[in-house]
């Protein structure tokens, strides 16, 4: 990993989650959501189901295959409010 690469996850990257209980889902990740009052990350599973996976209950994520980001995306702001 080079000093200028970022950390974070990417929108079409593959990723496998494990949740509390050892649950496993790995999926194409399509971005963040609300759950009531708690975010959740969204993945796209190959059977076709849409995953929301609340943030609080992972327990690690790993980097599957990257989908990349251009050069001249820009990079998402964050918001806490």
């Amino acid at each position: 990993m080079s000093d200028k690469e970022e950390l974070g996850l990417a929108e079409g990257g593959r990723y496998s989650v494990t949740v509390e209980k050892g649950e496993d889902s790995e999926g194409i990740f399509a971005g963040y959501a609300m759950l009531g009052n708690e975010s959740a990350i969204v993945m796209r599973l190959s059977n076709g189901t849409t995953r929301m996976i609340p943030t609080a209950r992972i327990v690690h994520i790993d980097l599957v295959d990257s989908a990349g980001r251009r050069k001249d995306e820009k990079k998402p702001e964050l918001y806490y409010g």
